[in-house]
């Protein structure tokens, strides 16, 4: 009997932050599916990752059409709208499925919203869905310039209604599916964000008791003040000035000075934070640490006061999860779907008024109760969601249903 081989289609490197962390848990999942009857083949587009998994003993292929490898570093700093017509462009000389066909690849599951999936017409798929926040809110540039919800609609209704399954990350999630595009219920899985799988390759390469590894870092970022962390890309919709806002309050109304790291890359928005974090008067207090190394984020989280994540993006988001594991305080946006993700291990905050972020930093930090509560529920939390968890037993289900579908046809 043929084994059946499931192609693993990614395309995000690994300063995308969440999309690359989100993709890495997924295929860190089918890698544990091969078996006597499953083989997995992971394909990239992008040179970096092959780097990447060859330290995680992970054998990665590369699709990448001579044309765009010589500039993939332009590439990169395209508008997406821009990234998809050049890949339309390409892919009628370089033809992504026959490139799927020389790897005998029988359904391919693209892990990521991925543009690619329109240019299949034989090979079926399973689609990826992290979001729907270009309708919830669509309002942010990342989501309305250059043509990108209009574009975004087009993936979407192409590809969703052809699609053998859809994976997406929450309940909420699924409803939105089912009435935004009409989908049917049963060929939509849930499948929640995962920490595990991941943030184990990251605890793997670094030891947090390990004294050569330790950095403390208030010394290493010049800090006076204890601080909040926040890892995110600067996207409009991050919401960074929110916590700038608050930190001015908490100075004014409250006389506390607290200081905030901000890792992650630019998207855009970060000459806005720079420029309105001068103006405020916040530069001694406020670092901007770009992309940082695994080794570094674990310090960052667990020295710091609390996550702070005002994003308008979800529902679900990877960093709250890293604070549970970490024993670090959450402060989230009470946004739907956002708050079922942490239910009870998170002080939630109103987007619409950087008070109600001030007054709940000063509850945390004149109480150590409330900090040894936050971090017991989120422990908890974690437990709870990982015990929902059955991203590998719906893979499993897929790839089943599927091949009795298949074996209808030569």
């Amino acid at each position: 009997m043929k084994k059946f081989t499931l192609g693993v289609f990614f395309d995000v490197d690994i300063k995308s932050g969440g999309n690359f962390k989100e993709s890495l848990n997924n295929i860190i999942i089918c890698n544990n599916l091969i078996s006597k009857e499953i083989d997995i083949k992971i394909i990239t587009t992008i040179p970096d990752n092959i780097e990447f998994f060859n330290r995680l003993n992970i054998k990665c292929h590369l699709y990448s059409p001579n044309v765009l490898s010589k500039i993939w570093q332009d590439l990169r700093s395209f508008s997406p709208s821009k990234i998809y017509r050049m890949i339309k462009f390409f892919n009628k000389k370089n033809n992504f499925e026959k490139f799927l066909e020389k790897l005998n690849i029988d359904l391919i599951y693209f892990c990521t919203q991925s543009l690619y999936a329109s240019y299949l017409e034989t090979i079926n798929y399973i689609f990826t869905v992290f979001d729907l926040a270009h309708q919830d809110f669509p309002e942010f540039p990342e989501v309305s310039n250059f043509r990108i919800f209009h574009e975004r609609e087009v993936v979407f209704k192409k590809n969703l209604q052809r699609a053998v399954a859809v994976l997406t990350e929450s309940e909420l999630g699924k409803k939105n599916l089912i009435s935004k595009y009409n989908l049917e219920k049963n060929r939509i899985y849930v499948s929640p964000l995962g920490l595990r799988e991941n943030f184990s390759l990251i605890k793997k390469n670094n030891n947090l008791d390990s004294k050569k590894k330790f950095i403390n870092i208030k010394r290493k970022y010049n800090l006076k003040f204890d601080y909040i962390f926040y890892p995110a890309q600067f996207w409009a919709h991050k919401n960074h000035i929110y916590i700038l806002k608050a930190l001015k309050i908490l100075e004014k109304k409250e006389k506390i000075n607290l200081c905030a790291i901000f890792s992650g890359s630019d998207q855009g928005n970060l000459s806005y934070i720079k420029y309105m974090t001068k103006k405020m008067n916040l530069e001694h207090r406020v670092r901007f640490a770009g992309f940082v190394a695994d080794e570094e984020l674990p310090l960052l989280y667990s020295q710091s006061i609390a996550l702070v994540m005002p994003t308008y993006f979800g529902p679900t988001n990877i960093p709250p999860l890293e604070a549970f594991k970490l024993n670090v305080p959450v402060l989230y946006s009470n946004l739907p779907g956002l708050r079922e993700q942490v239910g009870k291990a998170a002080m939630l905050i109103d987007l619409k008024k950087p008070e109600s972020l001030a007054d709940n930093l000063k509850k945390l930090l004149n109480s150590k109760k409330l900090k040894n509560y936050l971090t017991a529920q989120g422990r908890l939390r974690l437990k709870q969601l990982d015990s929902k968890k059955n991203n590998t037993n719906n893979l499993k289900k897929i790839i089943k249903n599927y091949q009795i579908i298949r074996d209808c046809w030569k």
